[in-house]
């Protein structure tokens, strides 16, 4: 009797033997001769063909997929790639772009273009010859401020020239007129401004001088009433606000009352097309408020135009400054997750906030902004702006964060205080995404899964209500040397979010690692156990295995991002954006870089 395993495979043999009888046992017809065969209408009858195992095709058991989404343009940045999508706020980017090296970022925001008029020929103060070159050098400073304290509010600032002015149909007639410099760079400006169409024209004497979610600024950003022009009471000339309609229909009607003796072209626009504001968040620095505001400064321009011009951006400057350190009462949070081990690792950061609580110079340093005469100036307060130090994020308007993202690598290195890191060790001895859980834990409490937290840390990062108020970076964009001082280039990148020159004097920085004394009392009380040095070296090393991709011990950097997955994540995310802005200003500069106040 044959057993019952023999049976089971003699039935597989008899099954597959019968396969392949079926389907290669008979031969295959002969087409050509079949039709040669037929006779009449039957030989153009086509034969049909027995199907054969390469045509056939199994159901396939995988489920659906999504190809890769397109690459977007101007979507990579260094070593940084991402995706912008309106379904930003995702766990984890790899699930839309199937890519674990782009991150999915939220669209970039539409900035409205603001715009202010520059003719280099016009000078209303006296000045000639070499006096002159030096006053245009003054002008490109103000100008260049101007742009920075905008773009830092959410705007696209953009000069227009003579240029732009006579591409406008009506420049035809004003041509013709022989008005006075000062009404005639006005209507330049006008006319400048109708050929670009929608947008703010202001006088770049007119700086933000307010919070970036203040109500005024935040309607400007939205886009005023298309049936009006939006104009602020008593500041005249200061800031306009309209779509190109509007603007073409004003100046249209305006134009044909100009004449040789016009003094105001606003004047000869009819007074039911605009629509008046409170400029509450504008500090307009005309003329006649630096004759009466800031009396010292109002001399050097009559002395020296080009040397009193500086003098007035250095003002400017310092107003913007205090303006921040007022809008934030409860002063400057550096975090610091695990103090023990952390303190290399936010040193770069603790620099920055120490810059950033310093006293601007300035010609008249207890002045106030025209827009604000009862502001606090710095050094007139009892205390200097506060530096705190949590372990854990505060979710509040009064307090601006700075925050520096580790890679998970990075930061168990330095908890383990070794750069030998194992697999073992990773899955035995460490917790999943640590930092992420740390910083988020007293505002999300100790239960909220890390894909959750991962979700919310983003919107704390890119999300509307969180611009203006904090400033992320990675620690492997950082310098990595103790006692280094931040780069120029990242400071100069940092001014165009603050809107303003960031103090760079040598007393601002941290003492070196030759004096741990002075440097204990200037980062924290809480050093390391094993010392700044040690800290410093770690994430040196670090840095080398995250960006190394030849050695074997890449492999550990991938075990331990597969063991912190929403910590990667948010890195990533962090890393990425702060790519994207720094690539958005660089093609904006571009754009502009021919005109007046461009970054030399």
């Amino acid at each position: 009797m044959i057993p019952h395993r023999s049976t089971a495979l003699l039935s597989v043999i008899v099954f597959v033997a019968l396969l392949l009888f079926i389907f290669s046992a008979s031969p295959a017809p002969d087409v050509a001769g079949d039709q040669a065969k037929a006779t009449g209408p039957a030989k153009f009858v086509p034969t049909p063909k027995l199907p054969s195992l390469s045509t056939l095709r199994l159901p396939s058991f995988r489920p659906p997929s999504h190809e890769q989404p397109e690459e977007q343009s101007n979507s990579t940045h260094g070593e940084s790639k991402w995706y912008s999508t309106l379904e930003w706020l995702n766990p984890f980017s790899s699930s839309i772009t199937l890519d674990e090296g782009r991150s999915v970022l939220p669209p970039l925001r539409e900035r409205r273009p603001i715009y202010t008029y520059y003719n280099a020929k016009y000078n209303p103060n006296k000045s000639n010859g070499k006096d002159h070159k030096e006053l245009q050098k003054a002008d490109a400073e103000l100008l260049l401020a101007w742009r920075r304290a905008w773009f830092a509010q959410g705007f696209k600032p953009v000069v227009l020239t003579p240029g732009d002015a006579m591409k406008n149909p009506s420049y035809e007639i004003v041509q013709k007129l022989k008005l006075a410099p000062k009404t005639e760079n006005e209507v330049f400006g006008w006319l400048a401004w109708g050929h670009m169409g929608t947008g703010l024209l202001a006088d770049f004497h007119c700086f933000p001088m307010a919070r970036y979610d203040d109500p005024m600024l935040s309607y400007l950003r939205r886009g005023s009433i298309p049936e009006s022009i939006t104009r602020f009471e008593n500041l005249k000339n200061a800031l306009y606000a309209a779509d190109k309609t509007r603007i073409d229909a004003a100046i249209q009607s305006a134009v044909l009352k100009l004449t040789d003796q016009t003094q105001s072209f606003v004047d000869l626009i009819e007074p039911e097309m605009f629509k008046a504001e409170s400029p509450s968040a504008l500090a307009f620095y005309k003329s006649g408020a630096i004759t009466s505001r800031y009396p010292s400064v109002h001399e050097k321009i009559g002395q020296n135009p080009a040397s009193g011009q500086r003098a007035l951006v250095q003002l400017i400057n310092s107003h913007l400054h205090n303006n921040f350190q007022n809008s934030f009462p409860a002063g400057l949070a550096v975090l610091k997750p695990f103090p023990q081990h952390t303190t290399a690792l936010v040193e770069p950061a603790l620099r920055l906030a120490k810059a950033l609580i310093q006293c601007p110079e300035s010609p008249i340093p207890e002045s106030c902004p025209p827009n604000l005469p009862e502001c606090r100036p710095c050094g007139s307060a009892k205390q200097p702006m506060r530096i705190s130090q949590p372990s854990t994020y505060k979710n509040t308007t009064f307090l601006f964060t700075i925050g520096t993202l580790p890679h998970p690598y990075t930061l168990i290195s330095l908890k383990k205080s070794s750069e030998e890191i194992t697999t073992p060790q990773v899955r035995r001895e460490t917790g999943r995404d640590e930092w992420l859980y740390e910083v988020t834990k007293d505002d999300l409490g100790p239960e909220l899964g890390s894909s959750s937290r991962g979700v919310i840390f983003k919107q704390v990062v890119a999300g509307e209500d969180a611009v203006g108020t904090s400033l992320w970076m990675t620690v492997e964009s950082l310098p990595a040397d103790a006692g280094q001082s931040l780069p120029a280039e990242l400071l100069d990148e940092f001014e165009w979010q603050f809107g303003f020159k960031i103090p760079r004097g040598g007393k601002i920085d941290p003492a070196t690692e030759n004096n741990k004394e002075t440097a204990k009392s200037a980062q924290d009380h809480t050093p390391s156990e094993q010392g700044v040095g040690k800290e410093y070296e770690l994430i040196r090393k670090a840095r080398e295995v995250i960006k190394d991709k030849t050695t074997n011990r890449i492999n550990i950097k991938d075990v331990v991002e597969a063991w912190n997955l929403a910590d990667t994540e948010v890195w990533r995310f962090v890393k990425a954006y702060r790519a994207r802005s720094v690539l958005e200003r660089q093609k904006w500069e571009q754009e502009e870089k021919a005109f007046a106040g461009s970054r030399p």
